[in-house]
C-alpha cells in the first residue's frame, strides 16, 4: 500500500546543532549512495572542533534504498527513519581486521542509545512487559522478537587521503508504520510498542541528533583505545545480542551454509556457532550474506 502522506524534506533542527554537516532530501535514490557521492566529491565534514566529524544525509523517501550486499531497503514516506551518517576515522582502525568488525556493532549500539534516550525524553511507555531492544548480529535492531530496523556500515576511501577513511553508517527504523504497511510479517514499528510518541518530524530529529552524539562518543573512545573498547563493546553486546543461544541458518557469500547454535561473541566481533557435529565454526559479518 502506498502512503497517502505527502513526501516532504525532513526538518532536523536539533540534528543540525550537533552534526558537522546535514543535508536533507524529500526523495532520493538512496541516502547511502548519496553519502558515497559526497565522499567522492569531498563534500563532507572532515574536521570538528568537538571531536570526530559527523555528516548526516536524510531523506523522507528512497526510490532505490540498498542495504547489505545490495538487498533492498524498504521504507515508507512519513513513517520511517531513513538516514546515513558519515564519520571520518583513521585508516589504521578501519582496515584492522582484528577490530574493524566492531564498527558495525557500534552502529547498532548507537541506534539503541538513540532510541532509548528518545523514548525516555518523550515519557513513552511500552505496551508489553518485554519490549527491550536487542541487536541481531550483525546489523538488525529487534524489539519484542521482531525486526524494528537495521544498519549498514561501510568504509569508503577518501580521495587523496592515505591517513583517514570515511565510514558510512546507514540506519533505517520503522517508526510510525502500521501493521498493514510493514515489509514482512517478522517486522514491527516503534508506534506498535510505545506511546506517547511525538509527531514523525520531531521523533526523527530526536533520534538523529542522539545518534550523532552516540556515534561520535563511541567512535572517539574506539579510536583512542581500540583494544580496550573492543573488550568493553563485547561485554555490552552480550546483554543485547539477540543471537546468543539461538539456532541459526547462515548463508555465506561463498555459497555455503552453516547450521548450528550461536555460543559466543568473540574478540574480533565474529560469532562462534556450534555445529551438529559438535565442532565450532567462527563467522565474520563480512562472510555472512543472509542469517535466519
Amino acid at each position: 500500500m502506498i502512503s497517502m502522506l505527502k513526501i516532504a524534506q525532513p526538518r532536523l533542527d536539533a540534528t543540525e546543532r550537533v552534526a558537522d554537516k546535514t543535508v536533507t532530501f524529500a526523495e532520493i535514490d538512496s541516502t547511502h549512495a548519496q553519502a558515497r557521492r559526497m565522499i567522492a566529491a569531498g563534500d563532507i565534514a572532515h574536521d570538528a572542533d568537538h571531536g570526530i566529524s559527523i555528516s548526516v544525509v536524510a531523506a523522507d523517501s528512497q526510490t532505490n534504498g540498498l542495504a547489505r550486499f545490495g538487498r533492498p531497503w524498504i521504507s515508507n514516506p512519513g513513517h520511517s527513519f531513513t538516514m546515513s551518517f558519515i564519520a571520518v576515522i583513521p585508516r589504521t582502525i578501519a582496515e584492522d581486521e582484528l577490530i574493524n568488525g566492531w564498527l558495525s556493532m557500534i552502529a547498532g549500539l548507537a541506534t539503541l542509545d538513540a532510541l532509548e534516550n528518545t523514548l525516555d525524553e518523550c515519557g513513552a511507555h511500552s505496551f508489553y512487559p518485554d519490549c527491550g531492544f536487542k541487536l541481531k548480529w550483525p546489523n538488525d535492531v529487534y524489539c519484542h522478537g521482531l525486526k524494528l530496523g537495521g544498519t549498514f556500515t561501510e568504509p569508503v576511501p577518501l580521495p587523496d587521503d592515505d591517513v583517514s577513511v570515511a565510514v558510512v553508517f546507514s540506519i533505517g527504523v520503522n517508526l510510525m508504520m502500521p501493521a498493514d504497511r510493514l515489509p514482512t510479517a517478522q517486522s514491527t514499528s516503534l508506534q506498535m510498542h510505545f506511546a506517547p510518541l511525538p509527531p514523525i518530524e520531531t521523533l526523527r530529529d530526536m533520534i538523529a541528533s542522539r545518534l550523532v552524539e552516540s556515534l561520535r562518543t563511541r567512535l572517539e573512545a574506539f579510536v583512542e583505545m581500540p583494544i580496550v573498547q573492543a573488550s568493553r563493546l563485547r561485554s555490552e553486546m552480550r546483554h543485547v545480542c539477540w543471537m546468543m543461544g539461538r539456532e541459526i541458518e547462515a548463508q555465506l557469500i561463498d555459497g555455503s551454509e552453516v547450521h548450528g547454535t550461536v555460543v559466543a561473541l568473540n574478540d574480533d566481533a565474529s560469532i562462534s556457532v556450534r555445529l551438529e557435529s559438535g565442532d565450532t565454526q567462527d563467522l565474520l559479518a563480512s562472510e555472512v550474506g543472509v542469517l535466519s
